[in-house]
């Protein structure tokens, strides 16, 4: 009897992320030894002087995407397109208060 075919489930990954701002490359010793474990490299031969760009984007992705909860496969985490954002403004400094009048804030 033949072997049935392997069911091959959709991804669950985005097409895209998005990261904003200065991207954010601190990680937990577990996530250090889990991204070796899936590469074969080190954090410093990934993002280092000596990587290549390809490297560090794929690097940057597999980090966001296990912050976000997934689980993905180096392999997976290289089709994974990339959207890079400024920071939105902080409305804590814009100087006033954008939903109510000057006059609002300083009870004039």
């Amino acid at each position: 009897m033949a072997e049935p075919e392997p069911v091959r489930l959709p991804s669950t990954l985005p097409e895209t992320i998005t990261i904003t701002g200065q991207p954010d490359v601190r990680m937990t010793p577990n996530q250090m030894r889990a991204l070796k474990a899936e590469t074969g490299h080190t954090l410093e031969e990934l993002m280092g002087d000596t990587a290549d760009d390809a490297d560090r984007m794929q690097t940057l992705v597999w980090l966001e995407l296990r912050r976000h909860g997934h689980n993905a496969r180096w392999s997976e985490v290289g089709d994974v397109g990339v959207e890079f954002q400024s920071e939105p403004p902080d409305p804590t400094t814009s100087g006033g208060s954008p939903s109510l009048p000057d006059s609002a804030a300083t009870g004039e």
